[in-house]
């Protein structure tokens, strides 16, 4: 028998959702449903070990006999109504079920009575895709009939929640909507006609900010409503971060501003076009917004473009174990599984490591970072400076990200709307790479964190403009940097940063070499008399102006500019150390190692004291550190190899290589004593030796992923 909706109070930390979980996302087509059958389809996700699954409900086309006028029933149920069959066979199992809507289009048929439900391009046309026409996030489509729709399937059915696709402007790649509704509204809020994309323009801007707050007002809307009909559902929204700026920035799509109206902050990780990372990326944000939370990102059986073919084991492996080594359950998305024609290879694999994952549920609950730097992410960066080349803003990022990866660094990703003195006093350093637009709250628990013992790295124009791209005369962390903004350098291909002190902590590890690449541009920066400049411009070396190259007998340098590009020196309590040029975007780019040791050294340099983790491995073997009561946890995850991994390659990561001998050396504090050392993958234990406060524990193997468990007294 169906539940009704209900108030059950359900808010304690033992509800369901709240557990390490391994969700199946099952996207059906229509015509499907004749080869489903209820029973063998909850017998496939057991074999997954898998807690919960998630399947077609409605919004586009419905799987259920729905009873709202003009909700189209998919034409391959033919009677049948598939949540009463799929939901209680898998509650039967024990296993939950959450139904899939997607609010992004509707049958053209219902814009003769509903026109003002639907988006317009700027002529006033209707969007078409796939015979249905795109709707407007701003209207009554998503407004009222989606909250039908929720209404419906969580009344009728049993349904433990609900996980919406693509709820977001610009749905399917069809531009801005220039509909009556979002014109009266945007005009209401700002005064102005939607204009044209043009970053300079202030009107623009506020108009892509504006995107993002009203999809944050219907993702409220439909909390509400979800919890109105049933207050024990759960309510998920597909989002991204990063990765997928062609996707997430005309969509409106911040997890920020959706934080009080999520029950489990959740993000999608499908997309294949991006760096190998990107898994950890969003999986180390999702920890740093809310700890104290449940988490869940996708990871795609599939190739966005293919959604057939099978993704390739070696990649899906470690971005699978990239979710669950920083605090995040995978959930593993299938498309057309129960097609007659699809690519099956990965599913045996992908069994193989949900099934692991389950054999590790008691290493993932309640286990919280152990990392001691933070990278800030800023996405009023990303849009406001990076504007139509967001790249200009977003390689900083990766090329930090990559630097401490390699260098085996663990970091957590901060978000810039919420940094503050609880958030923060968490770490020892926290770094910001070219973090330009930052607000004045921002600034200032910046400033006191660092004020009060914390380490700051920041590099390029860190602080130059406000949130909304306006900038200022002064960056506002200009005194904790320690001098004075004079301008910028541009154009600084074949240039070189020459060694000016080469005993210098953020030059350790460089060896027999003056100088070292540098390109891009280079704010002009005076320092202070109290600061160390340990490396200095050497000019571009050219035989023409605008020539790419110089002439090699002509190409020699006999001295340095003096100008800074590492700076380094103290504020009140803390360490701080600026890279006046792009350092990061520039390892990123060209992936030259001296520049990753710079960005590794300052962060160990602004840390002071000793790390409390240090892995001897090689670079591409990706670390981090978890912490459950009276148990520490290393994850080594082993990224595959062929092209290296921090220039943006999209081959598909083939090669996994087993990784031999791995050095790890666990620093206890003064309360902690070992009990014992194990891997997880054999659960059984390992020698270890005590050195003072450390301890050493060799890895002799690492397929894709291992965890070293220390347990303590």
């Amino acid at each position: 028998m169906a539940r009704v909706a209900q108030d059950t109070g359900a808010t304690a930390r033992d509800e369901w959702w709240h557990k390490p979980g391994r969700v199946l996302l099952i996207n059906l087509r229509e015509g499907d449903e004749p080869r489903i059958d209820a029973r063998a389809l909850v017998r496939d996700a057991q074999r997954f070990a898998a807690t919960a699954f998630c399947i077609n409900g409605g919004g586009i086309v419905a799987f259920y006999q729905t009873r709202i006028a003009g909700h189209r029933i998919s034409s391959g149920l033919r009677g049948r109504d598939l949540l009463a069959e799929v939901i209680p066979a898998a509650h039967a199992e024990g296993l939950r079920v959450l139904a899939r809507i997607d609010p992004s289009c509707a049958p053209q048929q219902l814009a003769a009575a509903h026109p003002e439900w639907f988006a317009r391009d700027e002529r006033g046309n209707f969007c078409e895709v796939s015979g249905h026409y795109v709707t407007c996030p701003n209207a009554g489509y998503y407004h009222e009939r989606m909250v039908e729709v929720v209404t419906e399937i969580l009344t009728r059915y049993d349904a433990d929640g609900i996980w919406n696709n693509q709820g977001k402007f610009a749905a399917w790649d069809t531009g801005n909507c220039y509909c009556d509704t979002c014109r009266g509204l945007f005009h209401e809020d700002a005064g102005s006609d939607i204009p044209r994309e043009d970053w300079a323009d202030p009107v623009w801007r506020r108009y892509n900010e504006w995107r993002y707050r009203r999809i944050a007002a219907w993702v409220k809307r439909m909390h509400g409503a979800i919890h109105a009909a049933r207050r024990d559902a759960v309510f998920i929204s597909a989002v991204q971060l990063l990765e997928s700026l062609e996707t997430s920035r005309p969509g409106g799509w911040d997890i920020d501003y959706w934080v009080p109206h999520q029950d489990i902050l959740t993000f999608e990780c499908q997309r294949r076009n991006s760096t190998p990372w990107w898994p950890g990326v969003q999986a180390k944000y999702l920890s740093g917004l809310a700890p104290d939370r449940p988490r869940w990102m996708t990871v795609s059986y599939f190739y966005p473009w293919w959604r057939l073919s099978a993704a390739p084991e070696a990649e899906n492996r470690p971005w699978i174990a990239q979710q669950f080594a920083n605090g995040v359950s995978s959930w593993l998305h299938i498309n057309g599984g129960y097609s007659e024609l699809f690519d099956r290879r990965g599913l045996a694999p992908m069994r193989d490591v949900f099934q692991r994952l389950a054999r590790w549920e008691r290493y993932f609950e309640g286990a919280r970072s152990d990392a001691q730097v933070a990278v800030v992410f800023s996405r009023y960066s990303q849009d406001n400076y990076g504007g139509a080349r967001p790249a200009r803003y977003v390689d900083a990022v990766r090329g930090y990200y990559c630097a401490l990866q390699e260098a085996h660094i663990p970091f957590d990703v901060l978000s810039d709307k919420f940094l503050h003195e609880q958030a923060l006093s968490r770490y020892g350093v926290l770094v910001l790479p070219n973090a330009a637009c930052l607000t004045d709250a921002a600034v200032a628990a910046i400033e006191r964190f660092v004020a009060g013992g914390g380490g700051l790295v920041a590099t390029f124009e860190t602080g130059r403009y406000d949130e909304h791209g306006n900038p200022r005369a002064q960056p506002l962390l200009a005194r904790v940097l320690g001098g004075e903004y004079r301008g910028i350098q541009r154009d600084l291909k074949s240039s070189y940063g020459y060694l000016a002190a080469p005993a210098d902590p953020l030059l350790a590890a460089i060896a027999d070499t003056d100088v070292v690449p540098n390109d891009g541009e280079l704010v002009e920066f005076v320092p202070a008399s109290d600061r160390t400049v340990p490396l200095t411009l050497i000019p571009p070396v050219r035989a023409h102006s605008g020539a790419t190259i110089s002439i090699p007998e002509l190409s020699a340098v006999t001295g340095s500019s003096g100008m800074p590009i590492a700076v380094r020196g103290i504020y009140d309590r803390g360490r701080v150390v600026y890279f006046c040029n792009q350092m990061d975007s520039l390892f990123y780019h060209y992936g030259f190692k001296d520049l990753g040791i710079m960005l590794a050294n300052a962060v160990t340099h602004a840390l002071g004291g000793e790390p409390r983790l240090e892995v001897a491995a090689p670079d591409y073997v990706d670390v981090s550190s978890m912490a459950q009561p009276r148990r520490r946890l290393v994850h080594l995850i082993n990224m595959p190899v062929g092209k290296h991994v921090n220039t943006g390659w999209r081959h598909p990561g083939r090669n996994l290589v087993p990784v031999h001998d791995i050095r790890v050396r666990l620093r206890l504090e003064r309360q902690e004593r070992i009990k014992t050392v194990r891997l997880a993958t054999s659960e059984s234990a390992v020698p270890y030796e005590r050195r003072g406060a450390w301890l050493e524990v060799s890895v002799a193997e690492l397929a894709d992923h291992e965890i070293v468990v220390f347990e303590l007294d």
